[in-house]
């Protein structure tokens, strides 16, 4: 079995928890301030809180990140798993920071946003479809809170960081990590 997986000898060349607790922070503020400010200035608001923009802020925070990161590390060292961890960290906290400004937005700054984002996402849904489980569907958005516009927006921003993490460590690791030989 030992033939079949690779056993790898990993190496942390920084200290990645800290700086995924400040750039996600700092990402995750960003997210929120972006998402307020265009809100706030339009006439209109976006039609969810979860959105393209909010995943752009989000890459632009992570590969920034990891590029800062890299340039921090004596001799530019690092590995695919760092940037991994790295990347992941910053994702899960801008994740928790940009969920919790949608529910304090949508919960105690602007209340008419749960009844808005709601009524989007039931023009979104099948509107020809009469059955009964499209009915209980629409019934069920109608009951959407705002700690539940909070999860959503976290929860997607945390799994797009997967995404755009695998990306940044592909591009920015410069040392792969060399195989343990058992003896």
């Amino acid at each position: 079995m030992a033939r079949i997986f690779r056993r790898y000898k990993s190496t942390i060349y920084g200290n990645y928890r800290k700086a995924y607790l400040i750039d996600g922070l700092l990402t995750g503020a960003a997210m929120s301030v972006i998402v307020a400010v265009r809100d706030w200035l339009a006439a209109k608001p976006m039609a969810t809180p979860e959105n393209y923009i909010t995943e752009i802020i989000l890459a632009v925070g992570i590969f920034w990140a990891t590029y800062h990161y890299r340039k921090g590390l004596p001799e530019g060292k690092v590995t695919l798993k760092e940037l991994m961890l790295l990347g992941l960290g910053i994702g899960v906290m801008s994740a928790i920071v940009y969920g919790l400004w949608t529910w304090l937005n949508c919960g105690a700054l602007h209340t008419d946003l749960v009844g808005y984002y709601n009524n989007c996402r039931i023009e979104v849904m099948e509107p020809a479809e009469t059955s009964p489980e499209a009915a209980m569907a629409v019934e069920s958005v109608k009951k959407y809170t705002a700690g539940d516009w909070g999860f959503i927006a976290g929860f997607r921003s945390a799994v797009m960081s997967i995404i755009i993490t695998f990306f940044a460590a592909l591009l920015f690791r410069t040392e792969k990590a060399p195989v343990k030989v058992k003896k």
